[in-house]
């Protein structure tokens, strides 16, 4: 049931983070991993705090591989716990619920 909710918590705040901001260098997977381990980050800690340390790896990978646009990851790895999604971000989250969901399940 953990698991579950660290799932719901991550689409939550992905989303939240999501959105255009074009112009952006997709960040690299390690970015993206140091990212969701830094405890200074308040995306982390929405994110961190609910699944396990050793899928953290797992979900960066499954973000930087997805449609998430660049300025999407960039808000997640810089931190910006307010920056708006757009609707192709949503749904780019949407599309890679399930493979979030392994990530945090195992």
């Amino acid at each position: 049931m953990k698991k579950l909710a660290a799932l719901f918590t991550l689409l939550a705040v992905l989303t939240a983070c999501g959105g255009g901001g074009g112009g952006d260098d997709r960040p690299s997977t390690d970015d993206i991993s140091k990212a969701l381990k830094d405890k200074s980050n308040p995306n982390s800690v929405a994110i961190a705090s609910q699944a396990p340390e050793e899928s953290l790896d797992c979900i960066a990978k499954v973000l930087h591989d997805s449609s998430l646009s660049d300025g999407a990851l960039k808000a997640l790895v810089d931190g910006k716990a307010n920056f708006e999604g757009d609707k192709d971000d949503t749904q780019a989250i949407t599309d890679i619920a399930d493979d979030l969901g392994k990530c945090v399940s195992g």
